[in-house]
């Protein structure tokens, strides 16, 4: 974060920046680098310095502050066979070459903490304390002082560090300035006798208003401190000692480092490179062999599946996870994967991180490496390939689902084709089934039909002739009906003569009757008449006979006309039907009633 500020900062074109602009630019550069580098540094050495101790130093990443007090070649000596640090420096170890601003501050800091604080030894140029060797000494023109030099004999190509670097008018320099002037009066090349003053040095003490110690150059016999810087060509550092993760956080913390944290696959390219440095590219065949990885600062311990490091900081990159990882595993004896390793190929694992040992990576600087151009293309296209992974495997994904449902589609089509298959056959026995019940039913239906049709035949037969057998007595019966009312009809026609015959005779008898009853109504009357002319009228009873003249009375008897019109009138009726009528209560007696 810091080197992206400083970065953004410096890209602004300076010719476009008015000078009151220039200064606050600056005030912001140096606000951007050392007010956060005093606050945390010194909090922070107090932490590395454990690393060094048993070797009379004191050390962070890159730099090591040594309190034996030697000459400047011894001290060039001492740096370069000091073995002491405890991991390799391909790069080699040497007298501290300062570049930058930054350096230079956190070798004046670790100095002032080497001896305790700012407070020095005696006045500026008595203690030797108060001055530590860095790596800067006058290689040209060294025999002599120039005759017209006044106080500052100073030519940059006269310089050179340690490591090989020239100074030239862009290089960081701190040389010595007076305080009321500002004016550079240091190097300044004295002499005594023969010796010149070619070794640079760095002040323990820095001036307030100042931002690091000033450099000076001094005699190469001085006794003094001396600073080292490890030319380590990588930002890890990879230790092959197993241990479990815990453990690995502890020594990098005793050894004066931070346990490694991966913040973009640059810096993963980085710990790769670190890796390979220590096994040259050398793996176990088994995958998952504990010492194909490396332990890193990363957990899941806060929630389960989130890794971020062991601080707290988020990781915000795509991790390059191995294949089907993280799984995240439990066990009752293990627990569960919460801590992240890294392979010599890179790819990250979550693994038991309290039952594993394995290998381990330490860092330098807590905040990570400044990211060049380079890196952050190789981030880019990092990130592009990740999107582009997701973008397939989604697509895959996808892709796989829509097979899979596809299938899935195919297999329900399938199944419901077999399902109606198999309702069709279903429903097709069924028909079956039914047209078979059906012509049972139609086949008992028939039989029952047929039988009751036999039995209604047979009932038809029996009734036929049951009704044959009426009809015969029917016929019978009609016969000896007929019969009868032949007999009857006789019968009736003998009865019709002798009622003829008994009419006549009673018409006879009536007549005769008739005859005596007007004989004796004659002679009554002409008694009567005669009577009537002697004024005493016949006493009718007396004499025997009711006078059938009297008004409102009915005769009894029929007159003999009458009885004749009944009796032709009995033998104009048919035989057979006179007496039945009479006998059925209608029509008149087939004879005449008499008196």
């Amino acid at each position: 974060m810091l080197v992206l500020l400083i970065t953004a900062l410096l890209t602004i074109t300076v010719s476009s920046l008015t000078v009151e602009e220039e200064v606050q630019l600056e005030e912001k550069i140096k606000n951007a680098i050392w007010t956060p580098l005093v606050e945390n540094t010194v909090a922070e050495l107090a932490r590395l310095d454990k690393s060094a101790t048993p070797f009379n130093a004191h050390a962070t990443c890159g730099f090591s502050v040594h309190k034996d007090l030697t000459d400047y070649e011894t001290a060039k000596q001492l740096c370069e066979n000091s073995t002491w640090i405890g991991f390799p420096t391909p790069g080699g170890r040497k007298l501290a070459s300062i570049h930058t601003e930054l350096e230079n501050k956190i070798a004046t800091l670790m100095f002032q903490w080497a001896y305790g604080g700012e407070d020095l030894e005696g006045t500026r140029y008595e203690g030797a304390t108060n001055w530590a060797w860095i790596g800067l000494e006058k290689v040209n023109r060294t025999s002599f002082r120039p005759n017209d030099a006044g106080k500052l004999v100073w030519e940059e190509e006269d310089w050179l560090w340690t490591d090989g670097t020239t100074l030239d008018s862009d290089s960081y320099e701190n040389w010595m300035t007076r305080e009321e002037t500002d004016e550079q009066v240091q190097p300044d090349m004295w002499n005594v006798e023969e010796d010149h003053q070619t070794a640079a040095r760095i002040f323990r003490k820095i001036r307030e208003g100042e931002t690091s110690g000033v450099w000076d150059d001094t005699f190469k016999s001085k006794l003094h401190p001396f600073i080292c810087k490890f030319n380590i060509p990588v930002h890890y550092i990879v230790f092959p000692e197993l241990k479990k993760w815990h453990e690995a956080k502890a020594d990098c913390e005793r050894r004066g480092f931070y346990f490694a944290k991966i913040r973009n696959k640059a810096e993963n390219d980085l710990l790769v490179e670190a890796i390979n440095r220590v096994y040259d590219g050398v793996r176990h065949d088994k995958k998952f062999h504990h010492e194909n990885w490396i332990w890193i600062g990363a957990t899941d311990l806060k929630a389960s599946g989130d890794f971020e490091f062991y601080d707290g900081e988020p990781i915000k990159f795509s991790i390059p996870w191995a294949k089907n990882q993280h799984d995240n595993k439990k066990t009752r004896k293990q627990g569960s994967q919460d801590y992240a390793a890294v392979s010599r190929w890179g790819e990250w694992d979550d693994s038991y991180g309290n039952d594993w040992n394995r290998p381990y990576a330490c860092q330098c600087n807590p905040h990570g490496v400044a990211i060049d151009r380079e890196m952050e293309e190789a981030n880019a296209a990092w990130e592009r390939e990740v999107l582009r992974r997701n973008e397939l495997k989604d697509r895959l994904k996808k892709e796989k689902e829509t097979k899979k449902n596809m299938k899935k589609e195919a297999r329900q089509a399938k199944k419901k084709a077999r399902q109606e298959r198999k309702q069709k056959k279903k429903e097709l026995r069924q028909k079956k089934k039914e047209e078979k019940r059906k012509r049972k039913q139609e086949k008992a239906a028939k039989k029952a039909s047929r039988k009751a049709q036999k039995k209604d035949a047979k009932e038809a037969k029996k009734a036929k002739k049951a009704e044959k057998k009426k009809e015969n007595a029917a016929k019978k019966d009609a016969k000896a009906n007929l019969k009868e009312a032949k007999a009857d009809k006789k019968a009736a026609k003998k009865d019709a003569k002798e009622d003829k015959k008994e009419a006549k005779k009673e018409a006879k008898a009536a007549k005769k009757e008739a005859k005596a009853d007007k004989k004796a109504v004659k002679k009554e009357a002409k008694a009567n008449k005669k009577a009537g002319k002697k004024g005493a009228p016949a006493d009718a009873e007396k004499a025997g006979v009711s006078d059938h003249k009297i008004e409102g009375e009915t005769p009894q008897w029929t007159p003999i006309d009458d009885a004749l019109e009944v009796s032709e009138s009995v033998e104009k009726r048919s035989e057979g039907s006179v007496k039945e009528d009479w006998l059925a209560g209608s029509g008149s007696p087939p004879w005449t009633p008499g008196e």
